[in-house]
């Protein structure tokens, strides 16, 4: 494994990420980030917290926009499901929530792309330059 120093973590209902299909559609990204599960939502939540990380959920009725949050400390992105959102509940378990913009033609993003946008905005504040 890679020394990203980045974890994704998998909770409640998630899809299973040893799936044969979900690692096929991530490409060996299992290979340079390391893979968890974790049951308890709120727990972990509780956990990330307590280890100092800022954790940032995403949400379209959010009024902070993704790029007005300093990103350069320790970090945890959270995304709901790609039908759901995130729930009420675990919105009130962030330190921040904040949206992307969309085209007001465009109902929602894909979970992949959201991440894929907020998480170079991380990188970007870091730094991280092509």
């Amino acid at each position: 494994m890679l020394p990203t120093g980045s974890k994704l973590y998998f909770t409640g209902n998630s899809v299973d990420y040893k799936n044969r299909k979900a690692r096929l559609a991530a490409v060996g990204y299992e290979n340079i980030i390391n893979l968890t599960y974790e049951r308890d939502f709120k727990k972990l939540i509780e956990m990330l917290k307590a280890e100092g990380k800022l954790i940032v959920g995403t949400s379209p009725g959010s009024k902070k926009l993704y790029t007005e949050v300093d990103y350069k400390q320790p970090t945890v992105f959270v995304f709901g499901t790609e039908a759901c959102g995130l729930s009420k509940e675990k919105r009130q378990l962030m330190d921040e929530v904040v949206y992307i913009p969309m085209a007001a033609d465009v109902e929602a993003l894909n979970v992949v792309n959201a991440a894929a946008i907020v998480l170079y905005e991380g990188l970007r504040q870091r730094g991280f330059r092509l």
